[in-house]
């Protein structure tokens, strides 16, 4: 049996980073353009579109340092939402992230997205003490997710876990769908 080597979150990945609010806050959001995710957006395996915030090119271009990618992993790193995290999805990209959500890019030539996500949401309750730890406001740092030590197997292993997860998160996805259907 290979035994898997355990490595820092932050070295297998190109980028983690909180992002930022465009100047002005809500008042400079605008009715369409480039979203704006915000932790109310980000929900454990799902992103709700309601109340997902707009800015336009200028603002944007502004925010490129925090432009989300297709496959980024969405974290949000402060409040009662703390550790809520979902993958992207591609219909809400181009995007920047507001100050709560935090971009985690595995360097996908060593770790798998699908992989680094369904870890992340095994270690929930391990960031939720992090978060607590010492403050006021429940807060995830930069440094606590790349410090976060994470088994690391094989990149085919890694896609293999990935795609069995998947699947058995569309099948649940589809039975709370036919339950709710039922019901009503």
């Amino acid at each position: 049996m290979t035994k898997w080597k355990i490595v820092k979150l932050g070295t297998i990945c190109t980028k983690i980073s909180s992002g930022a609010t465009p100047t002005g806050g809500k008042s400079a959001y605008k009715p369409s353009g480039i979203a704006l995710i915000r932790s109310q957006n980000i929900l454990d395996f799902a992103f709700d579109k309601s109340g997902l915030a707009f800015i336009d090119d200028i603002q944007a271009n502004k925010l490129n340092n925090v432009e989300v990618c297709s496959g980024d992993i969405l974290l949000n790193i402060t409040g009662d939402s703390v550790a809520r995290c979902c993958i992207v999805p591609n219909e809400y990209l181009p995007a920047r992230v507001n100050q709560h959500v935090m971009i985690i890019r595995p360097d996908d030539s060593v770790a798998d997205n699908r992989y680094i996500f369904y870890f992340l949401q095994y270690v929930k309750s391990l960031m939720l003490q992090l978060s607590s730890a010492g403050a006021t406001r429940k807060a995830l740092t930069k440094k606590m997710i790349e410090e976060l030590e994470i088994p690391l197997p094989s990149l085919a292993i890694q896609k293999s876990i990935g795609d069995t997860l998947s699947i058995l998160d569309d099948k649940i996805e589809k039975n709370r769908k036919i339950n709710h259907h039922l019901v009503a």
